[in-house]
């Protein structure tokens, strides 16, 4: 609002100037106009326009000319329309140049208003650029000071580092010092424990050394016992305590191994092996006692013994007389009988030679079944073949008592692991690819066998005894599952058998052992089920194997297991030894024959022994021709012409098993030869 009253003020007064400056110029101009200037009755003068036109143009140069009267006309003057214009344009025009004027003083006041504030700018700038260069030499001052002292002060920093670094450096060259003493002091006595132990490891190794051949003494002694039903009682209170002692002794060896032997567990490892030996010395003097008894009872049986096989042989020949055809005459049997008995005794005495005889090398039946059903026995196995079979099954319970402490004891289970490990992967992977690879896989085993690297079995005083026990129950193992898929793989391992054999009697007796309890129709035997003796039982004793639901095996399962358990067996008869080996053989083709003369004697299965029988034939029967040349036709003859018929009346049947054994002696006889085995190793190989 006070600025529309401000601007109202300026127009007022410019109106009022105009007022003033228009009657000014009427009056100076009153003189000489005359007429009329305005309005529609006015005259236009010619005179005046080329002025008015000049003062119309003339410049703006700010400077007001006087305007002089012109002489008046003498003729009339006529008021015209331009007058009035010229009037107004003369009053815009000096009021232009009034603006300009005050305009021009306005900008010369500005100018110099401007011109004082750039003076005082400047002198404010100059104020302000000294206040400036002041504080910045003020501040650089400080800043230098600053940095001297900062200065001042890491150098005093430095100067204490300094020192703590070789304040530092003096005490860790002195903890060094001190723990090079210490490690220097230790070792010292380390080396002395060290020492120590060995001393004691040293001691201790014979005491072990003379406790494990004490053991093993044992086991040889417990060997040469005659009369095993006996040995198992006699032994049962050393065996306990021997269990004891062994344990004691495996915990000092894992002591010594360990590093923890003291003074008084090597007195312990010694009062352990003087034990062992009385025990020893205890069980010599119980065996020498056993053997006495056992020799005056054979002494006595024998008589009783030849007696029995006089009846037997009275009942036999009464047996092949019924037997004769109506159309064979009694001289040609006789001669075919007697040829064959005469060879099957001329080889089973060959088998059985040695310093004592039969009787005394084995069990007598008398001495393991009642007299009252001796006779009944007699009737399904022959005598001979009961004596090898209890004999082997006592051999495998006294194994398995010698060898507890190791097998019942949670310490030694990783020692077993290792040591089932050692047989498992060489064993798997044995065949007859190439003689390097066979001779690798025996050397394996024969260095297990011997407890040494890298499994050394000797770690555990029954270490050996548990890897024969093992390996012998593994090949067996072999024989079910791998010979029964694969015949023609039973000559490449019973390569390795007879090797390891041949090294190692022991282990083949064990071998023999598993075989027998597996199949007892290797003996051959066929026990008849005992009075009170369950079905299971006696099935399990025929060699059949049970489901964990108690469903029995099937029968053409149970018969190829069994034909693969004789294919490994037969093989071993017909392998040859290795090159450079001279010895003999440790179970050579002499038992093929007895096995085939002692399953003519007994009253034939036919479903097994037909199965068995031609697995025998097909595996030795190239063989025992060219060995026996005129005894093992009369054989073949006697089996299809005799045997057979009984086979085929108790059976049935013609088909399976016994149509394939009639048309394997058919052909064989036919062609007057049997060719050798598919798989049979070259001579030579290794």
């Amino acid at each position: 609002m006070n600025g529309e009253t401000h601007n109202m003020n300026d127009i007022t007064s410019d109106f009022t100037c105009l007022k003033v400056s228009a009657l000014c110029k009427a009056s100076r101009i009153s003189d000489a106009v005359r007429h009329v200037t305005i309005g529609p009755d006015s005259v236009l003068i010619p005179d005046y326009h080329v002025d008015n036109e000049n003062i119309e143009n003339e410049p703006n140069n700010g400077i007001t000319k006087e305007v002089r009267p012109q002489p008046r006309s003498q003729s009339p003057k006529i008021s015209t329309r331009s007058g009035i214009t010229f009037s107004i344009k003369k009053i815009l025009l000096e009021n232009e140049v009034q603006r300009r004027e005050e305009v021009k003083q306005n900008m010369q006041r500005r100018l110099q208003s401007m011109m004082r504030a750039e003076a005082e700018l400047r002198e404010q700038m100059a104020v302000i650029r000294n206040t400036m260069i002041a504080d910045r030499e003020h501040q650089e001052s400080l800043e230098k000071d600053e940095i001297a002292r900062l200065e001042a002060e890491e150098e005093h920093v430095a100067q204490q580092n300094e020192i703590k670094r070789k304040h530092e450096q003096q005490l860790h060259a002195q903890r060094i010092l001190e723990r090079k003493e210490k490690l220097e002091r230790e070792v010292e006595e380390q080396r002395i424990r060290n020492q120590e132990k060995q001393v004691l490891f040293e001691k201790m190794l014979p005491l072990h050394a003379s406790f494990t051949s004490t053991y093993q003494n044992i086991s040889t002694v417990s060997k040469s016992c005659k009369d095993r039903n006996i040995l198992g009682p006699a032994f049962a209170p050393h065996s306990v305590k021997l269990k004891e002692l062994s344990k004691r002794m495996e915990g000092l060896l894992e002591r010594a191994k360990s590093g923890e032997l003291t003074e008084e567990d090597v007195n312990t490892a010694e009062s352990l092996a003087k034990h062992s030996e009385s025990i020893l010395n205890t069980f010599k003097q119980e065996i020498d006692r056993i053997n006495a008894t056992y020799d005056a009872e054979v002494a006595r049986r024998e008589e009783e013994v030849r007696q029995a096989q006089a009846q037997m042989q009275l009942m036999a020949s009464k047996a092949q007389e019924a037997a004769v055809q109506p159309d064979q005459s009694p001289s040609e049997s006789s001669i075919e009988s007697t040829g064959v008995e005469g060879q099957i005794t001329a080889n089973a005495s060959e088998e059985n030679r040695a310093p004592e005889t039969t009787n005394q090398t084995h069990l007598s039946v008398e001495s393991v079944v009642p007299e009252s059903k001796t006779d009944d026995l007699l009737e399904f196995v022959d005598k001979v073949s009961l004596h090898t079979y209890l004999d082997s099954q006592q051999l495998l319970e006294n194994h398995k008592i010698m060898c507890s402490p190791l097998t019942q004891s949670e310490s030694t289970k990783k020692f077993r692991f290792e040591c089932q490990k050692a047989i498992n992967i060489p064993v798997n992977a044995i065949s007859g690819v190439s003689r390097e690879h066979l001779m690798d896989k025996y050397e394996k085993l024969h260095n297990l066998l011997g407890g040494k690297p890298p499994t050394n079995a000797n770690q555990h005083p029954q270490g050996i005894q548990f890897c024969k026990h093992t390996l012998a129950k593994k090949f067996v193992n072999q024989g079910e599952a791998l010979v029964s898929s694969k015949p023609e793989m039973a000559f490449s391992v019973a390569a390795v058998i007879v090797a390891l054999w041949n090294d190692y009697p022991d282990f083949g007796e064990l071998l023999l052992a598993y075989f027998y309890k597996t199949c007892p129709y290797l003996v051959p035997i066929f026990l008849p089920q005992q009075q009170g003796q369950s079905n299971e039982d006696y099935y399990k004793s025929l060699g059949y194997k049970y489901s964990e639901d108690g469903t029995v095996e099937r029968q053409d399962k149970f018969l190829k297991r069994m034909s693969g358990l004789m294919r490994l067996y037969a093989a071993l008869t017909v392998t040859r030894q290795r090159k450079l080996v001279t010895s003999s053989h440790p179970h050579g083709l002499q038992n093929a024959w007895r096995w085939l003369a002692a399953i003519l004697n007994i009253e034939p299965r036919p479903d097994i022994c037909a199965t068995l029988i031609l697995d025998m034939l097909e595996v030795t029967g190239h063989a025992l021709w060219k060995t026996y040349p005129k005894q093992f036709p009369k054989l073949l003859a006697l089996l299809i012409t005799q045997y057979y018929p009984r086979m085929h009346s108790i059976g049935g049947t013609a088909g399976g098993p016994l149509a394939r054994l009639e048309q394997f002696l058919k052909n064989s006889l036919t062609k007057g030869s049997i060719p050798p085995p598919d798989g049979q190793l070259p001579q030579n190989f290794w």
